[in-house]
């Protein structure tokens, strides 16, 4: 589906991909042993503060659940723990005299903000800036409207997506596939009226249905015109190259250029997410192992489910110094990897 990689690139690079989690991945604390462990990873949320004019350290370390829905600080602070994680990696392995050169990015939605920084294509001052921006239009979309998300566990995708058009009454009562993230988990989101009656739909079809913490919708058409808008402002932040590509959320390709992931960012709000075929793709293109860093593990888990032949491991596991790389598998902490 994507960009095969060349010869040349699978000689430069391990067969690893540094994939980053979305909202919803935020908990109360997170990120706290990195910074505690990490000079850079402090740096990171100090940058972060001051660019945002929002105590993070204060929001991640000490707020609870109900502060971190706040599409406001959701989204800023799973970006900085984000990239805390992955500056932190780079700094321990550097330590160690090792260092790892992945052959692809990939993110969760919000999460490709993350790995545009991790790939250096967008400053991390100007991902917090483009991310407090989309904050702000999701949050005053919610303002309006009542909207919400939600998981449909247990049912494939096309049934999925016939109770949602069931569900759906109107252009102004409406809920749709958000997220397609393995092959019986969807998530559904929209207007709450309609998402409650495709829950209960869900449920009569015996499906497990968990309502998400988050207090915003996103990925449909819903947001067509907080896209518009959102697009308008992205055209104003300068993006480069990525020095290894980004899987796109929504086609599954490998994004190579700034021009090719200006696009993807100009239609993320309004588009699903195809995370089973993300993964996918990835393994198709060589990669073995995955490195999720960010706040949590869901992504890791998800990817052992989608492949279970992947090896997927989480840098929010790391329990003992050197932290986060105790978390990674050994072969790619040795001595003599790039």
């Amino acid at each position: 589906m994507g960009n095969q990689p060349s010869a040349d690139r699978d000689h430069d690079t391990d067969p690893v991909a540094v994939v980053f989690p979305g909202q919803g991945s935020q908990a109360p604390g997170m990120g706290r042993l990195v910074y505690q462990h990490s000079a850079r990873a402090r740096q990171t949320y100090e940058e972060a503060s001051d660019v945002t004019g929002i105590d993070l350290v204060k929001v991640c370390f000490e707020g609870d659940a109900d502060d971190l829905a706040e599409t406001t600080y959701t989204q800023p602070a799973v970006l900085t723990t984000s990239v805390a994680m992955v500056e932190a990696m780079r700094e321990k392995l550097s330590e160690t005299g090792k260092r790892l050169r992945p052959r692809l990015f990939g993110g969760h939605s919000l999460g490709l903000f993350s790995a545009a920084v991790a790939s250096e294509a967008l400053t991390f001052r100007d991902a917090l800036i483009v991310v407090a921006e989309r904050a702000r239009l999701m949050s005053s979309f919610n303002a309006d409207r009542p909207v919400g998300m939600a998981s449909i566990i247990g049912l494939d995708s096309a049934a999925v997506a016939q109770l949602c058009e069931e569900a759906t009454r109107s252009a102004l009562d409406r809920v749709d596939v958000a997220n397609h993230n393995l092959d019986t988990q969807t998530v559904i989101s929209g207007d709450v009226t309609a998402l409650e009656r495709a829950m209960e739909r869900a449920r009569e079809l015996q499906a497990r249905v968990i309502r998400l913490k988050v207090k915003v919708s996103s990925h449909t058409p819903l947001h067509e015109e907080q896209a518009h808008e959102f697009a308008l402002h992205l055209d104003e932040i300068p993006l480069a190259d990525p020095l290894e590509p980004i899987i796109s959320n929504i086609s599954s390709r490998a994004l190579r250029t700034a021009e090719e992931l200006r696009e993807e960012f100009r239609a993320q709000l309004r588009s699903p997410v195809f995370w089973a075929e993300n993964v996918r793709e990835m393994a198709r293109q060589g990669v073995d192992t995955f490195v999720e860093a960010g706040p949590g593990h869901v992504l890791a888990r998800m990817v052992k489910r989608i492949q279970d032949s992947l090896t997927a491991v989480s840098l929010d596991d790391a329990t003992e110094p050197p932290i986060p790389i105790s978390a990674l598998p050994k072969d790619l902490s040795a001595e003599g990897s790039r």
